[in-house]
């Protein structure tokens, strides 16, 4: 766990698209809370997430 900081931009799958998020929080479980909007926010594990690098990879 800790492969990602509060701050740090992610892609992660909202539906079937890749989206980009910010990381909000972080449980004790390893899994991350990430924002899209002002209401849209999901708990991600860290192998559901791809690190934001300016364009999408799969």
């Amino acid at each position: 766990m800790n492969e990602y900081k509060i701050g740090d931009l992610v892609y992660a799958k909202l539906g079937t698209l890749p989206c980009v998020g910010t990381v909000i929080a972080a449980d004790q479980n390893g899994k991350y809370l990430i924002r899209f909007s002002a209401v849209q926010q999901d708990w991600y594990s860290e192998g559901d997430l791809t690190p934001y690098r300016g364009e999408y990879k799969t």
